[in-house]
């Protein structure tokens, strides 16, 4: 209770007093009577009726300490049930502080159990009030960055993706940042598949998957964030098609992607500094992948305490991998668009004027071709390729163009007109 609480208590009891403060016993008596025959409002304590004989022991206060004598009196163990000695306290917050999540119930019962609850043992609601004031445990209100470690079984089980800024290269004389798109496998730290790109799009993410499952399979399930290339319709598409499970972590949460940030710390410390010239982006990746062989996969990595290419084979030896054709996964790895073709048996795509079978005139068609190769456009009818599309070759097609057809069209026509 705080001073302002008992201040108003006490100003409350007074007015109850005050009228025969100077007052015979007699009179007194009867005015006490009459007062403890009604309800009176106080704080924290709300509606009630009050005894004759407190009024006369707050009457008696009054006359022996004044105003002060009026306010409730402050417990000597302040803070702490009656019940809840020190020893008990301690037991509590212990108990609570190793498992914060459980209930107040639960809590009651382990104390129980444990000889804890107290002699004469500590009631239900009193813990309660106990763990609610002093915020002993959440009641449900878990912590979100609480993370524990874990290591999948096998390898392929679990990739884990990102980017990761890095130095400044020379494309095409000019300066550009080099940006990694690195994959590693959870179970044995290897570096399944990496690349250094000028961009951090979906282009530099699919070239460096692709070469990922052509050389060590299809994973199980693929953990990226939430960025741009890896939320794209195109990266949810491509792992449908090779039945990989795809995760997105919460987002501005890195931390759940610990290993591959530590596995670029290492790059840094380790490989990044080590530069002391700048590079060509060709450049880079050469010196990078060597790095990869001679270094980081033939050492001693702490988190598992063995080489990550130890741990690969062994793990692999006793593990079912898919891999997939060259042919397969060109397949998959196809961006997939509709248009609808023009009356000249033509499409528009990107820029560019495509050829199309007569048939699929005023058509809407399916067309796909490499994520790495726009122009090698491919048609499809009912997810069969038909034939690979070629640019329009005017004076080709005028070498070809016979008159009466053209003659006969134009018949055809004035006859409409007539008509």
């Amino acid at each position: 209770m705080d001073n302002e609480t008992r201040e108003q208590i006490a100003l409350i009891r007074y007015k109850l007093i005050s009228p025969v403060l100077a007052e015979p016993g007699r009179v007194q008596n009867e005015y006490f009577r009459s007062q403890a025959a009604k309800h009176h409002e106080f704080p924290r304590y709300g509606n009630r009726k009050i005894k004759i004989s407190t009024l006369k022991s707050w009457l008696k206060a009054y006359r022996k300490h004044g105003f002060e004598g009026l306010k409730p009196k402050v417990r000597n163990d302040k803070g702490r049930p009656r019940k809840a000695g020190p020893q008990l306290m301690d037991a509590i917050r212990v108990q609570c502080k190793a498992y914060p999540y459980i209930t107040a119930k639960k809590l009651h019962e382990m104390l129980s159990q444990k000889g804890l609850i107290g002699d004469p043992p500590i009631h239900y609601n009193t813990l309660l009030r106990i763990v609610k004031e002093e915020q002993l445990l959440t009641f449900g209100n878990k912590r979100r960055d609480v993370r524990t470690s874990f290591e999948t079984d096998h390898v392929n089980c679990l990739w884990i993706g990102d980017f990761m800024h890095g130095p400044l290269v020379t494309i095409n004389r000019k300066m550009h940042k080099a940006i990694l798109c690195a994959i590693i496998d959870d179970h044995s730290r290897m570096i399944v598949g990496h690349a250094f790109a000028s961009t951090e799009t979906v282009l530099s993410l699919t070239l460096v998957l692709k070469d990922a499952f052509l050389a060590f399979g299809f994973p199980e399930r693929l953990y990226v964030d939430n960025g741009a290339s890896f939320s794209s319709d195109f990266l949810a598409k491509t792992c449908a098609l090779s039945g990989i499970s795809l995760i997105h972590s919460k987002p501005y949460d890195s931390p759940s992607r610990g290993k591959i940030e530590r596995f670029f710390r290492t790059i840094r410390d380790r490989f990044l500094s080590s530069l002391t010239e700048k590079l060509t982006l060709e450049e880079l990746n050469a010196a990078f992948d060597i790095w990869l062989h001679d270094d980081y996969h033939h050492k001693l990595h702490t988190g598992i305490d063995e080489r990550p290419i130890d741990r690969y084979h062994r793990s692999v030896s006793h593990t079912n991998i898919t891999r997939p054709a060259k042919a397969e996964l060109d397949e998959i790895f196809l961006a997939r668009y509709e248009r609808v073709v023009n009356n000249d048996s033509t499409i528009s795509f990107k820029g560019n004027i495509f050829e199309v079978p007569t048939a699929y005139i005023r058509q809407r068609v399916d067309v796909r071709h490499p994520v790495d190769a726009d122009q090698e456009l491919y048609l499809y009818d009912k997810d069969i390729r038909v034939c690979r599309l070629k640019f329009v070759d005017k004076r080709q097609n005028a070498r070809t163009f016979k008159p009466h057809q053209a003659q006969a069209t134009i018949s055809y026509a004035r006859e409409k007109v007539q008509k």
